[in-house]
């Protein structure tokens, strides 16, 4: 009979953390996905203001994987993680100052992006 009661509790606490395993697996996967979809939404935003997928791809993402809202350690916050003023505004404020800055400090986007692939900062 105790082998009987013990067996059942290691099976029911087996079973158990499997439901809770797989609770996680799912509350992760969920955020995952609301995660993505904003990341879809800001993208769709970015372009409309001007971007490029090559500016997105190149700068945004390794900035702040599209997080509109990113702040790194050393305060460097937005899409393209700046200390400017337009690194806290909305999507389409921050894209356009993306774009400004690029073409004033290096001449161009894509010069901007080039920079940014050669040292790993913009």
């Amino acid at each position: 009979m105790k082998k009987l009661l013990i067996a059942s509790t290691a099976a029911a606490s087996i079973i158990t953390a499997g439901f809770s395993a797989n609770a996680d697996a799912s509350e992760y996967t969920t955020t995952q996905a609301t995660e993505a979809a904003s990341t879809n939404e800001v993208y769709k935003e970015f372009i409309a203001a001007g971007g490029t997928k090559a500016l997105w791809d190149n700068i945004v993402m390794p900035e702040s994987s599209g997080n509109p809202n990113a702040v790194n350690e050393l305060g460097y916050r937005g899409l393209g993680q700046t200390k400017e003023s337009w690194g806290t505004g909305s999507v389409t404020e921050q894209t356009k100052g993306m774009i400004n800055y690029a073409k004033e400090r290096y001449g161009s986007v894509e010069a901007a992006i080039a920079f940014r692939q050669a040292n790993n900062w913009w």
